[in-house]
């Protein structure tokens, strides 16, 4: 129970920014269906063509620029073989840098990402089974940026099939620098539903690690994240 004032400005701190990064990572995966939807005769084997691929990135720069949060965002597909088309790989993926949004430079072609496999990876692999959006983390992203993660992932589909994954990701140091300010006066901690600390006040709880649920109190939570507040 949220007995402070302060206590709650955080818990509405933390909802703004998961109901932010749920927001914008839904509207990237309908509006990615949309453009596709649109374009005359596409069809699976389409994918790869600069034309919507270009098509995707657009979508994925703009859902960067207007989400003031997430430090990356893109598409994630693959599609296994038919008689009309190989299986094939597509995995666009685009962050923020001082200077502007920029593509990732993972020298992607078919071969390496066979290789990287994107579908092992849980929100790829679990956003297809969920009502809303998945939320991994806090996770290491040791392909993009090597810091600790949080990935919301939204299904995209085509022609009522299951095509690919739209996903956002939100670095924990900008969720740190976020709720802070408003958590200087508490113990606190966040973590996700299997108690991975996302963020903590507490000196003896660090982010990624396991939380006791005997060390705290639950105070506040939401259908991703549990806040606890210890003496």
């Amino acid at each position: 129970m949220l007995q402070t004032t302060s206590l709650r400005n955080l818990s509405d701190k933390i909802d703004s920014i998961i109901n932010a990064t749920i927001t914008s990572t839904s509207l990237l995966a309908s509006e990615i269906e949309a453009a596709l939807a649109e374009i005359k005769d596409v069809n699976l084997a389409h994918l790869l063509e600069p034309s919507v691929r270009n098509t995707i990135q657009d979508l994925i720069k703009k859902t960067l620029s207007s989400n003031v949060y997430c430090s990356g965002a893109g598409f994630a597909s693959h599609i296994e073989s038919s008689e009309s088309h190989k299986e094939f790989w597509l995995l666009e993926w685009w962050y923020k840098k001082a200077d502007g949004v920029k593509q990732v430079n993972l020298d992607l072609d078919q071969a390496t990402q066979q290789r990287l496999d994107f579908r092992t990876f849980e929100w790829f692999k679990q956003a297809p089974s969920v009502d809303n959006a998945f939320l991994h983390g806090p996770y290491v992203d040791y392909i993009c940026n090597t810091s600790y993660t949080l990935t919301a992932a939204v299904p995209v589909h085509f022609q009522d099939r299951f095509l690919g994954v739209a996903a956002i990701d939100l670095l924990v140091s900008r969720v740190e620098d976020e709720l802070l300010p408003y958590a200087v006066n508490d113990k606190v901690i966040l973590t996700n539903k299997d108690r991975r600390i996302i963020f903590s006040t507490h000196p003896r709880c660090r982010v990624g690690d396991l939380l006791n649920p005997q060390f705290s109190a639950v105070i506040y939570e939401n259908d991703y994240f549990n806040l606890y507040q210890s003496e």
